[in-house]
C-alpha cells in the first residue's frame, strides 16, 4: 500500500471538555462516522486504535483509507480481527473482492457490525441510558429478541451475498467464517455465561428449574416475530443445513475502544455442526470455543 500515515486521525481534533462540545465538532465534521469523531478527541482511544494500525496497514484493503473514517466501527472490528490473527502467527490476505481476509490459503472470513437500526422505528435497538447522577435509578428492559433479530439480520445478508456470487474468484470449497461484532449494541449481551449468539444460531430462549428438583433445562424456540412482518425470522440457523454454507462464527460483543490488553480474549468461535466445509478448530484454539454438534448439544470449551 506504499507510504501510510502512522495515524488514523488524520484530522485535527481539539480538547473536548463536555458532550456540548463533542456535539459541535460532530455536527462541524458530519460527513464523519461519529465514532470516529469521539475516538480522535481522546488520546487514549487514539493510541489503542493507532497500535492496532500500525500492525495492521500491511494488510489492508485498498478501500480501507477511503473508506475508514465513514464506517470506523466497521472497519476498525476488520483490523482488530486482522491484529488477532497476525498475533497468532496466521496468514492474512486482504481481498478487494471477496470476503475481508483469507486466512493461510485454507478459509475466508468476512467481518460485519450490528446497528441499532434508525431510531425509533419498531424493531431497532433502543439507546442504552446512561447517567451519571447516582440517584437516577431509570430501570431499562433489556431488548434481548430486537438485538437477536439485529445479529441475525447481517449474518442472513452476508449470506445471502454468498449465495448470489458478488464475491468472485473464491473456492467455495473452502470454508466460510462470518465475523460479528455487536458492541454498538450496547446493552448486555450475556444471560447465566451464554452468549447472544448462541441464542440467535441454537434458539435458546429462557433457563427452566424443575420445582422441587431443581433440575435446571433451557426453552427453546425456532423464530422471532418481527413487528409489521408478517414471514417469521429463524434464529436456530445452526440447527439444520439451511445454513450449510456458513462454517461457523467469530462474535465479539465489545466495541474495539473497549477491548482487553491481551486482544481476542472477548472473542469466541462459534462451530457449524451441519457444515459443507467444517473450520479446523485447533487453528483457532486462542478463541473461547463454543463447540455444538448435530445432536444439539452445546459445549463450552476454552
Amino acid at each position: 500500500m506504499g507510504k501510510l500515515n502512522k495515524t488514523l486521525f488524520t484530522d485535527k481534533f481539539p480538547k473536548i471538555n463536555s458532550d456540548t462540545e463533542l456535539a459541535r465538532l460532530q455536527k462541524k465534521l458530519h460527513k464523519y462516522d461519529p465514532y470516529y469523531v469521539t475516538s480522535g478527541c481522546v488520546l487514549e482511544r487514539r493510541r489503542k486504535l493507532d497500535k492496532l494500525w500500525k500492525k495492521f496497514h500491511p494488510f489492508a484493503d485498498s478501500f480501507f483509507l477511503k473508506q475508514y473514517k465513514l464506517s470506523f466501527h466497521d472497519r476498525t472490528w476488520e483490523m482488530y480481527l486482522g491484529n488477532i490473527l497476525l498475533i497468532n502467527n496466521l496468514k492474512i490476505e486482504p481481498l478487494d473482492k471477496g470476503p475481508d481476509f483469507f486466512v493461510d490459503n485454507s478459509e475466508y472470513i468476512e467481518c460485519v457490525i450490528c446497528e441499532r437500526g434508525e431510531k425509533d422505528l419498531p424493531n431497532s435497538v433502543p439507546e442504552l441510558h446512561f447517567t451519571e447522577d447516582p440517584m437516577d435509578i431509570t430501570v431499562q428492559d433489556v431488548p434481548v429478541d430486537k438485538m437477536i433479530l439485529r445479529i441475525t439480520s447481517v449474518i442472513d445478508c452476508k449470506y445471502k451475498k454468498y449465495l448470489a456470487d458478488n464475491w468472485e474468484h473464491i473456492d467455495k470449497d473452502k470454508p466460510f467464517i462470518i465475523a460479528i461484532n455487536s458492541g454498538l449494541l450496547q446493552h448486555p449481551q450475556d444471560y447465566l455465561g451464554i452468549p447472544l449468539i448462541i441464542k440467535a444460531l441454537f434458539g435458546i430462549e429462557h433457563l427452566k428449574i424443575g420445582i422441587g428438583s431443581g433440575n435446571t433445562s433451557f426453552s427453546f424456540r425456532s423464530s422471532l416475530q418481527k413487528i409489521n412482518s408478517i414471514k417469521p425470522i429463524p434464529i436456530d440457523l445452526f440447527t439444520s443445513e439451511t445454513y450449510k454454507e456458513i462454517s461457523g462464527i467469530f462474535f465479539s460483543d465489545k466495541t474495539v475502544i473497549n477491548h482487553p490488553n491481551n486482544i481476542g480474549e472477548d472473542c469466541i468461535f462459534i462451530n457449524n455442526p451441519f457444515a459443507k466445509n467444517p473450520v479446523n478448530f485447533e487453528k483457532y484454539s486462542f478463541f473461547k470455543h463454543w463447540h455444538a454438534d448435530k445432536k444439539g448439544k452445546i459445549t463450552k470449551l476454552y
